[in-house]
C-alpha cells in the first residue's frame, strides 16, 4: 500500500509539472507588458515559487533542467520590465513606494525561489543553452543582480527577508567561492557590503550566516596562495579580505555581540589571518598605540605576539584541528585584552 501511495505521489508530481509546463514557458513573456499590475506579477511569481517549494525535490534531472531554464526566463523577463534599463526599471516601476505587504509578496518570493533552486542538489543543475552549459550558480547570480538594488538597510529590517537574503548569499559564497572570487568588482562589492552589514546584526542567525560565508571565501583563498603572498581574489579586489579582517576584529575587540556566534567569528578571523597576517599585526599595532598606560600596551603586545605564534605553529586554517586550537587561544586573547581596550 505504501509503495502504491509513493508511486501515486510521484505520478501526481509528474502530471502537475506537465500541466504547468505550457504556462511556465509562456508567462515570462507577459511580464514586460504587466506594467503596474502588481497582483498579476505577484501571482506569476507565486506560481514558480509554489512549484519550487513543493515539487523540486521530486523532479528528475531532465525536469530540473527544464524548470531551471524556466526560472531563468522569468528572471530575464523581470529584468526587462519597462524597457531598456532592467534593474533600474524594476526598482523604479515595480518597487516604487512599496508598502510592506507588496515587498513581502514579491521581493521575498523571488529570494525564496532562488533559494529553492540553490538548495537543490547541484548535480542536477546543468542545462544546455545556446551559449553552452549554464549551471544553477549563474541562474542565482543573475537573479541576485536583479534583487540586489532593492536590498537596503531598511528592507533588511524585515526578518523573513533578511533571513532569506543572507541565506542565499551564504549558499552562494560557500558553494561557489571560485566563481565569487573572480566576479567583477561592480558585482562583488554590493554582495560584500551586505555581508559586512550582516556581521553587525543582532540576529545571531544572520550574523552567523554572514561570517560563515566570509570564512568560506577566505578559506578558499588559502588554497590559491602564491609564494609572494598573493591569492586569487586579491587580483581584482586587493583590499577585500583586509576589509573583513578589520570588521571582524573590531567586533570582537570593541563591540557587543551575540556570544552564540563567537566560534564562527573566530573561525573566520583565523582564515583571514592566514591570508593577511601582516595586516592583522598592523591593526593590532594601532590598537596597542591607542592604549593610555604602559601596562595595557605591554599586555596587548604580549597577547598579540602569542596569538601570531599560534598561527605560525598550527596547521593551515583549512584544517579542523587548527581551527579548534585557534578558538581556544582566541578566547584567552579576548579575555586578556578586551576588558580594558579603548577605541579611539
Amino acid at each position: 500500500e505504501n509503495a502504491t501511495i509513493s508511486c501515486g505521489d510521484f505520478y501526481t508530481y509528474d502530471v502537475s509539472l506537465e500541466l504547468a509546463s505550457p504556462s511556465l514557458r509562456g508567462l515570462p513573456s507577459l511580464l514586460p507588458s504587466c506594467g503596474e499590475c502588481n497582483d498579476l506579477v505577484a501571482a506569476i511569481v507565486h506560481l514558480y515559487l509554489a512549484i519550487a517549494e513543493f515539487q523540486v525535490s521530486f523532479m528528475s534531472s531532465s525536469q530540473m533542467m527544464f524548470f531551471n531554464d524556466a526560472c531563468l526566463q522569468l528572471l530575464r523577463a523581470f529584468a526587462q520590465m519597462g524597457g531598456e534599463d532592467g534593474a533600474k526599471t524594476v526598482t523604479g516601476l515595480l518597487f516604487k513606494d512599496l508598502h510592506e505587504q507588496y515587498l513581502r509578496d514579491n521581493l521575498l518570493s523571488l529570494l525564496q525561489l532562488l533559494l529553492h533552486l540553490a538548495r537543490k542538489d547541484v548535480a542536477d543543475f546543468a542545462i544546455e543553452s545556446g551559449s553552452g552549459v549554464l549551471d544553477v550558480a549563474e541562474v542565482v547570480l543573475f537573479g541576485l543582480s536583479i534583487v540586489q538594488p532593492l536590498i537596503t538597510p531598511d528592507t533588511l529590517q524585515h526578518p523573513p527577508l533578511a533571513t532569506e537574503f543572507f541565506g542565499l548569499l551564504g549558499w552562494l559564497v560557500e558553494t561557489y567561492p571560485q566563481k565569487v572570487s573572480v566576479m567583477p568588482r561592480e558585482k562583488l562589492e554590493p554582495i560584500m557590503a551586505c555581508l559586512s552589514h550582516g556581521l553587525q546584526q543582532p540576529d545571531s542567525d544572520v550574523a552567523r550566516v554572514s561570517v560563515e560565508a566570509i570564512d568560506a571565501l577566505a578559506t578558499h583563498q588559502i588554497g590559491t596562495m602564491q609564494p609572494d603572498g598573493s591569492y586569487l581574489i586579491r587580483a581584482q579586489h586587493p583590499t577585500m579580505l583586509t576589509f573583513f579582517l578589520q570588521g571582524i576584529l573590531e567586533t570582537l575587540l570593541f563591540r557587543q555581540f551575540n556570544r552564540g556566534v563567537l566560534e564562527a567569528f573566530c573561525d573566520a578571523l583565523h582564515s583571514l589571518m592566514w591570508c593577511e597576517q601582516a595586516q592583522f599585526a598592523s591593526l593590532m599595532t594601532q590598537v596597542l598605540e591607542s592604549q593610555t598606560t604602559v601596562s595595557q600596551r605591554n599586555e596587548v603586545q604580549r597577547a598579540t605576539t602569542q596569538l601570531l605564534s599560534v598561527i605560525s605553529a598550527s596547521g593551515p586554517a583549512v584544517q579542523r584541528s587548527a581551527k579548534l586550537q585557534f578558538r581556544k587561544h582566541m578566547r584567552e586573547f579576548l579575555g586578556s585584552v578586551r576588558p580594558f581596550l579603548v577605541k579611539l
